[in-house]
């Protein structure tokens, strides 16, 4: 268990046990609590967001953590906080190692859970039950950008020296190729193109420094 935010908190435990078969089955499931003038107020339980890899995929660092980015991406972590998302991330690559090997070791899969609490506390105003990161059906913050913002964003050829700092992608962890061409957010953090327009597609905000583009929902 950690408690890895400093504007907020966030714990979460991971479980894993074996299973039949070859598959790494992970389970991602939130409890969000709300401090509200000395109250705690829990929120519904959410469904666990379930997803399903095979073993291969577990078994090489690259591959490991393209499918761990891949849970919390669509899971809506990277969309609540990118510390509380990367923290969670390195814990779970981590995690992995040991679990991985005695499963291919025995010819089994692995079924692991992960339980994480999100607890909210209001600064100066209170918040209503549709502040944006807690609405029901948005997710963490997963507001849409717009589409005609995601058109106007920029787009440049990749330069071992040049102006983009990034040499991957964050949101598949891919190194940019030398000459491919990137797609870069108005706060110049760089992301290949198809990876960004599918990020944006659930959150108008940079996945690396949360920096806002228009939103879906703005006029």
């Amino acid at each position: 268990m950690e408690t890895p935010l400093s504007d907020g908190h966030a714990e979460w435990v991971i479980r894993a046990y074996q299973k039949e078969g070859t598959t790494v089955v992970i389970k991602l499931g939130y409890t969000v609590m709300h401090f509200l003038e000395g109250r705690v107020v829990e929120e519904r339980p959410r469904p666990y967001h379930t997803f399903v890899f095979t073993l291969g995929d577990f078994l090489h660092q690259a591959s490991l953590r393209r499918a761990i980015s891949t849970v919390l991406l669509s899971a809506g972590a990277y969309d609540y906080d990118i510390c509380f998302a990367w923290r969670l991330e390195r814990h779970l690559v981590a995690f992995c190692n040991d679990p991985v090997e005695t499963a291919f070791n025995s010819g089994n899969g692995i079924e692991m859970i992960v339980d994480v609490l999100l607890a909210y506390f209001p600064s100066d105003e209170e918040p209503s039950s549709d502040v944006e990161g807690v609405g029901e059906d948005r997710g963490f913050g997963g507001i849409p950008a717009s589409t005609d913002a995601v058109k106007e964003l920029a787009v440049v050829k990749y330069e071992r020296g040049g102006d983009v700092r990034e040499e991957s992608c964050i949101i598949c962890f891919g190194e940019f190729d030398e000459g491919v061409e990137v797609t870069r957010m108005p706060c110049k953090h760089a992301f290949h193109g198809g990876c960004l327009t599918r990020w944006l597609e659930s959150s108008h905000v940079c996945p690396l420094c949360r920096h806002a583009i228009l939103a879906s929902a703005d006029p």
